[in-house]
């Protein structure tokens, strides 16, 4: 294991120790954010197109999950699957090794692409987690009105 691999190991465990549950979910939520908007300002760019061209939520999603592969739409359930951790930060580390608090960051990720694509409120909850145990990761999204 690499060194900043057993820093984030560390990193997150002593997040998990010494800060309350709501503060710990905003500051690893926010590295998300911040990940995404560094990162990813053109895909943003491309989902916030789409959504204006699209006649509501569900049409965006719908047409969305035909350029973002990890996008799916079932009915009324919109979720982000991912097959395998996809952050290259700790993606090579043990998932039985990082606390499952680590995922808060993608949550962040994932509001801040749909706020930001649809410019509402949007709540994402995780409901698998490679993290703890699960064979994907499942992050399931809600927009507000």
């Amino acid at each position: 294991m690499r060194k900043y691999e057993k820093m984030m190991i560390n990193l997150v465990d002593g997040l998990d120790k010494h800060l309350e549950p709501e503060k710990k979910i905003l500051l690893l939520e926010e590295c998300g954010r911040k990940c995404i908007r560094d990162k990813g300002e053109r895909f943003i760019q491309n989902a916030n197109e789409l959504y204006k061209k699209s006649n509501d939520v569900m049409d965006f999603f719908e047409k969305f999950s035909k350029v973002y592969d990890s996008l799916h739409v079932n009915d009324d359930e919109v979720a982000v699957i991912y097959p395998k951790c996809l952050c290259p930060i700790i993606n090579k580390i043990p998932s039985e090794k990082i606390s499952s608090s680590y995922c808060n960051c993608s949550r962040g990720w994932v509001k801040e692409l749909f706020e930001s694509a649809t410019e509402k409120a949007v709540e994402v909850f995780l409901d698998e987690s490679i993290t703890k145990g699960n064979t994907r990761c499942k992050l399931r999204v809600v927009i507000g009105k």
